[in-house]
């Protein structure tokens, strides 16, 4: 037996199916404010909206400016950089062998600080040197240090080594020159040695080094 609650739903979901659904609400398009006509375009609506506003006007306060970028003129470059070429070759320019990435200089003790800006010129008078082209590491490193005595008995203050640059070896370093470096710069050899530095073009170049030496 079905209950009074079941026959009451039972009753309303049959009227609901009976009773014709209505159609759903459509939204209404908002009138314009002011009662103004629903016909005005956006654009419109828009310029009758802003009729009030009141333009500022321009500000009597200068705006900062900002100054301009300049771009140099690589033809005007160019003309300079060979300008300098032709007066280095001519031999009226100079060319400065600190700014090239091979140049070296060091000061194994500390009174080479004094020293290392005469010896970078060329001040001090080359009064020996030694050519290491084509020795091994371990024949250059005793005929260095041969040199360097050999040179402080005779009471030598300047002397120069030439290493090469490194064009004619295996993997086109300069491998004498890196070693060179190395033992100048040991504690044993700090005994011996003040600075050192590239020599100039005229001796070398970054094919050879200034070694300035302790004299006893």
């Amino acid at each position: 037996m079905k209950t009074p609650e079941f026959r009451a739903f039972k009753s309303f979901s049959e009227l609901a199916r009976i009773r014709p659904r209505s159609p759903a609400a459509v939204p209404k398009k908002p009138k314009p404010p002011g009662g103004l006509p629903e016909t005005l375009s956006d654009g419109e609506l828009f310029a009758l909206s802003m009729r009030d506003v009141v333009p500022l006007g321009w500000s009597a306060t200068p705006t900062r400016t900002t100054p301009a970028l300049e771009i140099p003129d690589t033809i005007d470059d160019e003309e300079e950089g060979l300008r300098l070429l032709q007066e280095f070759v001519s031999g009226k320019g100079r060319f400065d062998l600190t700014m090239s990435g091979e140049y070296l200089e060091g000061t194994p003790h500390p009174e080479g600080r004094r020293w290392i800006g005469g010896l970078r010129k060329g001040r001090f008078s080359v009064q020996a040197h030694l050519d290491l082209h084509g020795l091994v590491v371990a024949d250059a490193r005793k005929a260095f240090e041969d040199f360097i005595r050999s040179s402080l008995k005779r009471g030598h203050g300047c002397v120069r080594v030439i290493h090469g640059r490194g064009n004619h070896s295996r993997e086109g370093q300069p491998t004498l020159k890196d070693w060179l470096t190395k033992w100048l710069d040991t504690r044993r050899m700090s005994r011996q040695v003040i600075a050192y530095a590239s020599a100039r073009l005229a001796d070398g170049g970054c094919g050879a080094l200034y070694i300035l030496l302790r004299r006893r």
